[in-house]
């Protein structure tokens, strides 16, 4: 190394430790001064239960969900459906299930999927749609040249179940057929309802398809729209063809009507049916008591018209009388066992 660089580091060094040295002895710690920022923190005492968990800092678990009063308590009534479920709709808690996860012919009840789709897009509700023969698809509620406002025909689609209906309002989007389906099956994936394929958009196809775990899902999801939501509840409709009388269209729900006896309030059920012969007869249906407690009944595959709706009743009966919701009487006293 060249002297002079050298004697240079020697010299910086030397100036660099006077300029320390003369840095600590201008410095005074106190030794009553409380440095608390050069401190780690203090551990309180804690109670230990495993590993480092306090109990104390532990939260108080409560389960929120619907409990059965009695683990042995079975449904006895009659159920000819293929498959059923009983939900809460609130927490999604199973609360009766029969071959849930069984994939099955939707029928129908397709048209709530295509109901949500319509939703989603730019429609006009007031413009009208004159009903052409490519719409007709074997029900009696609309005819050729009619002309209809797609208020009218959603309702007309939803109520009557009317196939025609349906097919009129997904050309009136302005989509074509495979286009308007490959938006159903997309909503299924957001909606994480995994088991459910469409083919078409109105029920008639046998491979429109989902379990019965999905098909309450797909009714919680489509009740949430209150569009939806305030036309199932429809018992009796009159729609409107332009220059012809009004023509009548009954719900194919019959628990809304008195044709099925029920002790459920009309506001408290909003539900759809499909049947076609592969899928037999389908109802989903959202019903809740006195309290408010939201459940949902699905059947698949009953044998009859009539047996659907007093399976999904029963089902619903021996739900309520044998589940406690967190706001009932003798609740905690199921969860503190």
């Amino acid at each position: 190394m060249p002297s002079k660089l050298s004697d240079f580091l020697s010299s910086f060094g030397m100036m660099l430790a006077g300029v320390l040295l003369l840095f600590f002895s201008t410095v005074y710690f106190s030794p009553e001064r409380n440095f608390s920022f050069l401190k780690f923190p203090a551990s309180g005492n804690r109670t230990q239960i495993g590993g480092d968990i306090s109990l104390e800092s532990l939260p108080v678990s409560k389960p929120t969900i619907p409990l059965i009063k009695d683990g042995q308590a079975k449904f006895s009534g009659t159920l000819t459906a293929v498959s059923a479920i009983v939900v809460d709709s609130k927490t999604k808690t199973v609360l009766f299930n029969k071959n849930s996860n069984e994939i099955r012919s939707l029928a129908s009840i397709t048209k709530l999927m295509t109901a949500m789709v319509l939703l989603d897009l730019p429609i006009d509700w007031s413009s009208t749609a004159v009903i052409s023969s490519e719409d007709m698809a074997g029900d009696h509620h609309v005819e050729v040249g009619e002309k209809y406002t797609l208020e009218d025909l959603w309702h007309v689609a939803l109520i009557g179940s009317s196939n025609t209906a349906i097919n009129a309002l997904v050309r009136s989007s302005g989509l074509k057929e495979e286009q308007f389906v490959a938006l159903m099956n997309k909503k299924a994936q957001d909606l994480r309802i995994s088991s459910a394929r469409f083919i078409e958009p109105t029920g008639l196809s046998e491979r429109n398809m989902a379990s019965g775990l999905d098909t309450a899902r797909l009714l919680i999801d489509a009740l949430k729209f209150d569009k939806i939501y305030s036309t199932v509840q429809v018992a009796e409709y009159y729609a409107h063809p332009f220059g012809s009388k009004a023509k009548r269209v009954w719900t194919t729900n019959w628990l809304l009507t008195d044709w099925i006896p029920n002790n459920f309030k009309m506001e408290n059920i909003a539900g759809k049916t499909g049947y076609i012969d592969s899928s037999g007869y389908n109802f989903a249906v959202s019903l809740s008591n006195e309290k408010k407690h939201v459940i949902t009944v699905v059947v698949l595959g009953a044998s009859t018209n009539e047996g659907r709706f007093g399976e999904a009743r029963d089902l619903a009966e021996w739900t309520f009388k044998n589940y406690l919701w967190p706001d009932d009487s003798g609740y905690n006293d199921l969860t503190s066992n």
